[in-house]
């Protein structure tokens, strides 16, 4: 994964807490809450980068699909052509036609598995991360009050 992320280098390069410094008593800590946004925003993007990876190598999968594909129809298509009695055409094209169509379903099975796969990775990065904001949030909340007791 790239660590080149626009977004943490603008919440890198710009301390927010500052614009909350005259405010002594603020309901929740403020550089907590920073933090926890900042690591919101790198789990999208890290969700994104799964997703993108992931979309490429389902295209990749498909192109080689479709190849495939194009290979057995022109396969089958010569054996149309082929001399022959028409019964002997019909026996051998119809073992033929059900393993390319047996192929074919493998193939999009397969590639239905894929994305299913990268959603769940992207969803998992997600999740996760809610959990975890939603504890920082917490915990965040709770420091005022420990101080002030």
């Amino acid at each position: 994964m790239t660590n080149n992320n626009p977004f943490s280098e603008f919440f890198s390069q710009n301390d927010f807490s500052k614009f909350f410094e005259n405010y002594q008593s603020m309901p929740f800590d403020v550089q907590s809450f920073m933090e926890t946004q900042r690591k919101n925003v790198q789990a999208l993007s890290d969700a994104q980068q799964i997703t993108m990876d992931n979309m490429q190598k389902l295209a990749q999968r498909q192109s080689a699909v479709l190849s495939q594909m194009v290979e057995d129809n022109t396969r089958l298509a010569k054996e149309i052509m082929s001399e022959g009695t028409p019964e002997e055409k019909i026996a051998k094209n119809a073992d033929m036609i059900k393993t390319v169509y047996e192929k074919s379903i493998k193939n999009m099975n397969e590639i239905s598995e894929l994305l299913s796969k990268s959603n769940k990775e992207a969803n998992d990065v997600i999740n996760k991360r809610v959990k975890a904001s939603l504890n920082e949030v917490k915990a965040a909340m709770e420091k005022p009050k420990k101080k002030a007791a």
